[in-house]
């Protein structure tokens, strides 16, 4: 008979590799898993993030229409306070876009910074003793259809 040289893997051999190969799967199904919470916990950041932005410029026209009805004294102040909430919209947009790269957002950043200028309008008109109403008005028209965005 003829000796046939049968050539292949020992056991030890095969039993190592199939380990390995188990070990690999494993490996990247938890990269998998990780990832898919990774993406799921940046998604909620910045859905997070957005709905604040929102709550800020919802401030902000409630102190519009405050503004509007009240006036008076308290004015100048109430501008300031306008102000604020309109730079916290821009700057948690702001971050939103550098951290997730939403271009989408440039529109409403463009929107905010308009309204950040009607503001500085109305202090100007208000350290000239001019009426804002027109302006009131205009920062209205800027900042509803921002909040009504989702």
């Amino acid at each position: 008979m003829l000796y046939s040289a049968r050539q292949g893997l020992s056991k030890k051999n095969r039993d190592i590799l199939v380990l390995v190969i188990l070990i690999l799967i494993l490996c990247m199904l938890l990269i998998g898993i990780l990832y898919v919470n990774a993406a799921r916990r940046d998604k909620r950041l910045s859905n997070e993030l957005l709905e604040e932005s929102l709550r800020e410029l919802n401030n902000a026209l409630n102190s519009i229409l405050r503004l509007s009805r009240v006036g008076g004294s308290f004015t100048t102040m109430q501008m300031g306070e306008v102000r604020q909430h309109l730079y916290a919209a821009l700057r948690l947009t702001g971050v939103v876009q550098q951290l997730y790269g939403t271009g989408g957002l440039t529109a409403v950043q463009r929107g905010i910074e308009d309204a950040l200028r009607c503001v500085s309008e109305c202090e100007e008109r208000l350290t000239k003793g001019q009426s804002i109403d027109q302006q009131l008005q205009q920062l209205r028209g800027i900042i509803e259809p921002m909040g009504a965005v989702r």
